[in-house]
């Protein structure tokens, strides 16, 4: 029976790392539609404060002692600047990346806005890819071995010395 379902496992290791590649896509491209809305707006601001003789650099730091509504302002400018420079950087360093490391940075460093939204809009399919398949080989070993493993521990402890995985 432990054989069985440390199988059974495996196979969902498989059809969830399989999924890896196609998700890491997605999260990309939602990425890169954030960065450029940023950058149009960010750009826009950079016009803006131009046309009044100033940089960004020069705006930022009149902004560090800026009150009331210029302080208002100026935190929307903030915002919108450091979290392009963020975002830029993450998707800079997911395009860097190979394909088979993609699923793995992303894993480690994510947005949780974009994350989020890629998990409610993601659907499973099938991979066609030679990474979705050794994403789907890495998901099948992981769990069927910590499975095996897991299954021939209790076996062992439980079964008087018979086998169960």
């Amino acid at each position: 029976m432990g054989r069985f379902l440390a199988f059974i496992l495996g196979i969902a290791g498989a059809v969830a790392g399989s999924q890896a590649p196609g998700f890491t896509l997605q999260y990309m491209q939602n990425l890169q539609g954030r960065v450029d809305e940023l950058t149009t707006i960010v750009e826009q601001y950079d016009e803006n404060i131009a046309g009044y003789g100033y940089t960004r650099e020069t705006a930022m730091a009149e902004c560090r002692t800026a009150t009331d509504l210029l302080d208002a302002m100026c935190d929307g400018y903030e915002t919108s600047v450091d979290r392009l420079e963020w975002l830029s950087g993450h998707l800079a360093e997911l395009e860097a990346a190979g394909d088979y490391v993609r699923p793995l940075i992303l894993a480690r460093s994510y947005d949780k806005p974009i994350f989020t939204s890629v998990r409610t809009q993601f659907e499973p399919a099938v991979p066609v890819t030679i990474h979705g398949a050794a994403y789907a080989g890495g998901g099948f070993a992981v769990l069927w071995g910590a499975a095996s493993f897991l299954f021939g521990i209790l076996g062992a402890m439980l079964g008087g010395g018979r086998r169960y995985a």
